[in-house]
């Protein structure tokens, strides 16, 4: 992507600002990104007064990785895929075990 097609903006994450060039399509999600550290942010200063802003930007990724896990994990179809492949193995195992088994049918009645 060129420079021209991208986006300039600016963001303000606990109190350091940021010029970013972005696609276009990636503005809504950045700015509900911010927003979202924003308001865990405040939620973090509020419940735990008297800490760094490093340590609730830690708390915040922290937060953000858990959520990104959980939200992988649900949607990991890896064990539904490897039970569709066992299930299809099986299938097949028994549609050939009964072809065989037609073949030697027919082959006693002439």
């Amino acid at each position: 992507m060129t420079p021209t097609n991208q986006l300039r903006i600016k963001v303000i994450i606990a109190d350091q600002t940021f010029f970013l060039r972005i696609d276009p399509k990636e503005e809504e999600a950045i700015r509900k990104a911010v927003k979202h550290i924003d308001d865990k942010l405040n939620v973090y200063r509020e419940h735990f007064p008297g800490q760094t802003t490093e340590k609730y930007l830690a708390m915040i990724a922290l937060h953000i990785g858990v959520l990104f896990q959980q939200e992988k994990m649900r949607t990991d179809t890896r064990p539904f895929q490897e039970k569709f492949e066992e299930l299809s193995m099986r299938l097949d195992e028994f549609l050939n075990n009964n072809e065989e088994s037609d073949e030697h049918e027919s082959e006693g009645h002439i």
